[in-house]
């Protein structure tokens, strides 16, 4: 019965129309998203990189069983903890990308009916218990600052496990994703719609970014039982103000309809900043 329930609710979001289009974005949102892709296209660098976006480093989340990488950060101007992950950089983690087949939420039971990427669940599930203690011993020390989880690539769709994982435990959390895949199947977009308010550009603590043609936003295909939540923030080159658009979750107005595929050029430049391999992290 479940599954059947969780087929309907995926057929019914597939065959909504899609949403308009909305063109521009405010100076102040641009340049947020410009911040967190530095940090998101930084920790590519890994301890090369001592001072993401200028952050301080507080620690290393790190399995190397699995080749999950990314930071616990914290930004005193700004009062936040920020937990960055890392994307795809190994073939390890090119062969969790691969792992299409959906696996039930366990670690989150709340979540009712959600099923998630199983590679990628299988990389959350080894570093969650870290995750969260680092996250509390942060939180406590710091309890005034918000919560600001992002991720690039795979590391997005960590981010998105992530913040599903911890809506209920902190309530001040924004989410930033850059080319994140799709992540779950519909019961999770629309626990994470739910949760971060996504129904409103006005409203949403969730902003799932994609650039130009990127290919892999476009992965796993829908016809696996993947759906993507909303709201996504296109941006086209150059990056600017007027160049960047509103779209709903499943469109083809935006990203998803500019027949990208794969890892391509596109997915390695995100709100104009490079990923950063070997190079200067700025």
């Amino acid at each position: 019965m479940q599954s059947f329930i969780a087929t309907i609710c995926f057929l019914l979001i597939v065959a909504a129309p899609a949403s308009t289009q909305t063109q521009g974005i405010s100076t102040a949102l641009l340049d947020t998203f410009i911040h967190y892709a530095s940090i998101c296209m930084a920790t590519y660098d890994g301890d090369l990189c001592l001072s993401p976006g200028g952050l301080t480093k507080v620690t290393d989340i790190t399995n190397s069983e699995t080749d999950v990488h990314g930071w616990i950060l914290r930004d005193d101007a700004a009062q936040e903890i920020v937990v960055a992950f890392r994307g795809t950089e190994s073939v390890q983690n090119y062969e969790s990308d691969m792992n299409y087949t959906l696996a039930d939420f366990d670690t989150m039971p709340s979540c009712t009916n959600c099923q998630v990427h199983g590679g990628y669940y299988l990389l959350w599930e080894s570093v969650v218990d870290d995750v969260q203690s680092l996250l509390e011993s942060q939180t406590s020390q710091y309890p005034d600052y918000g919560v600001v989880i992002t991720g690039h690539s795979l590391g997005g769709s960590l981010a998105a496990l992530a913040a599903a994982q911890f809506s209920s435990t902190y309530e001040n959390m924004t989410v930033y994703t850059m080319g994140e895949p799709r992540t779950g199947n519909a019961a999770f977009a629309s626990y994470i719609d739910t949760h971060f308010q996504t129904n409103s550009s006005e409203t949403t603590r969730f902003f799932r970014c994609t650039h130009a043609n990127d290919g892999v936003p476009n992965l796993p295909p829908l016809d696996l039982g993947y759906v993507h939540h909303g709201l996504e923030y296109w941006n086209t080159d150059p990056t600017g103000t007027n160049t960047s658009y509103i779209c709903g979750a499943e469109t083809t107005e935006c990203c998803g309809g500019q027949n990208g595929t794969g890892i391509n050029a596109a997915h390695l430049v995100y709100w104009g900043k490079p990923l950063v391999i070997g190079g200067q992290c700025l």
